[in-house]
């Protein structure tokens, strides 16, 4: 059990509210369009072994990266500390990383056997950009790969392996989600603005140039967030039940003033850093709750 733990905390396991809260919004699309609850159970696993598996192999990059360079730049912060302290190596990580996504594979096969192309198209360009996604922060794609696999090709996926349907609704609110989703990176990516241009990555912050405008394109990205579900539901492409996550506003404007408190600093402890990260979680997982209250709202009318 331990090693189990261990491994877990080696995979940031603490960032998995960001793909499971993701997931609860299909899953609930699925089962009110009479979906299988087991099969979006086991889309779940798929998915959290998905999910840690990039996550580990994201920091096995950064460390091969770091020793290539000699040492002489630290790594972010909550970043190979089990092989910063020697608890491990690097072989038994990439061991680790290959179980991981073997065990994502694996669910996937299932879901491949049952519902052929679909399912095989949805699964390999996630896999493809979860390898490209540790190189993709040197070349500004970093945040709209996230977008993408925790939010389109997610909700196509989960959905799909409930139903064997699309959803035009839930490709649409997707789009807000993913937007919500991209916040959670670039907090991150705003608390280490300064190790970022230093070690020449090319995120949304450090594309801003300096972080009065960095956080200036982060209040952007929230405001064209709502504005399109306001815009979408005016027009009729999405039901006026989604305007409840009008509500989650307070919450985003909250979080906004965390992070405008880090324009001149940066967090100066792993525990700082966290904290700020946990704030910052925190907005997608109520947004999701509000989107599926949305969803409940307009299936009961």
């Amino acid at each position: 059990m331990e090693k189990v733990k261990f491994w877990l905390n080696c995979a940031r396991a603490y960032s998995l509210p960001m793909s499971t809260t993701a997931w609860l919004i299909p899953f609930v699309f699925g089962i009110t369009g009479g979906g299988n609850i087991f099969y979006g159970i086991v889309a779940l696993a798929g998915i959290v072994f998905a999910h840690l598996g990039a996550n580990l192999f994201d920091d096995y990059c950064d460390y091969k990266r770091y020793v290539k360079n000699g040492k002489n730049r630290p790594l972010q912060k909550g970043k190979c500390a089990f092989l910063l302290d020697n608890k491990t190596t690097e072989k038994k990580v990439l061991y680790a990383v290959g179980i991981y996504f073997a065990l994502a594979a694996l669910t996937g096969c299932c879901f491949i056997y049952l519902y052929k192309l679909p399912v095989f198209i949805i699964m390999a360009i996630t896999a493809v950009l979860c390898i490209l996604y540790p190189k993709s922060g040197y070349f500004g794609f970093g945040e709209l790969i996230i977008g993408i696999i925790f939010s389109p090709l997610l909700f196509s996926g989960v959905y799909y392996v409930m139903t064997g349907e699309y959803s035009l609704t839930l490709l649409l609110l997707s789009v807000p989600f993913a937007l919500i989703t991209v916040t959670l990176l670039y907090v991150h990516s705003f608390m280490d603005f300064k190790y970022d241009v230093e070690d020449g990555k090319r995120t949304l912050c450090t594309l801003s140039k300096t972080k009065e405008n960095a956080y200036n394109l982060f209040i952007y990205i929230i405001f064209i967030t709502y504005f399109y579900i306001f815009a979408f539901v005016s027009i009729k492409l999405l039901p006026a039940a989604y305007l409840i996550s009008f509500l989650t506003i307070y919450y985003a404007v909250k979080l906004c003033g965390e992070v405008k408190k880090y324009i001149d600093t940066e967090p100066q402890t792993e525990e700082e850093f966290m904290q700020i990260f946990s704030k910052a979680q925190s907005l997608p997982a109520i947004f999701a709750l509000f989107l599926i209250f949305g969803c409940l709202i307009d299936y009961f009318k």
